[in-house]
């Protein structure tokens, strides 16, 4: 199977379920469509914090780009986490295995639009849970090391 290769960002398999999210931009943010968005803790939407924490709020569906805005300016549309969503995403750290299904993973440390499938340690809140992967000539040639396929899930 032939999927929608990025280089960066999450890109939606499913069907979307439930309603899109609106939420409002921090003061001179952009983000970029794919990545995981975080509640910056005064309620505005970022995409810099690089691990899955209780305030991810799900993955942006397109750019927002309040650069030069003040907070709450714009805002961006988010996907929310469901666990009926199937996701592709790049891996940042090393090619992806068929011995990586069943992994819960973070975030890659620099970039909330690609996953780090050796960085399993997630104390509470959302984890990228690996169903498959795609390290195929194509997939590779896009990305080096590769795709993971997967949902969200929650760790208490």
């Amino acid at each position: 199977m032939r999927f929608n290769y990025r280089t960066d960002g999450f890109v939606l398999l499913s069907e979307l379920a439930g309603s899109l999210l609106h939420i409002p931009v921090a003061a001179s943010t952009k983000i970029e469509k794919g990545h995981a968005v975080f509640d910056n803790g005064s309620g505005y939407a970022i995409d810099t914090t690089a691990d899955m924490t209780s305030l991810v709020l799900g993955i942006s569906a397109a750019e927002a780009d309040n650069s030069s805005g003040s907070a709450g300016d714009i805002e961006v549309v988010v996907i929310p986490l469901l666990p009926q969503h199937r996701w592709l995403v790049p891996v940042a750290d090393r090619l992806i295995l068929i011995t990586d299904r069943g992994t819960r993973c973070d975030l890659s440390s620099s970039s909330t639009g690609k996953v780090d499938v050796d960085d399993t340690t997630i104390a509470s809140g959302a984890g990228f849970m690996i169903e498959d992967y795609d390290s195929s000539a194509d997939a590779v040639a896009i990305n080096t090391y590769g795709y993971a396929i997967g949902h969200f899930d929650y760790v208490s």
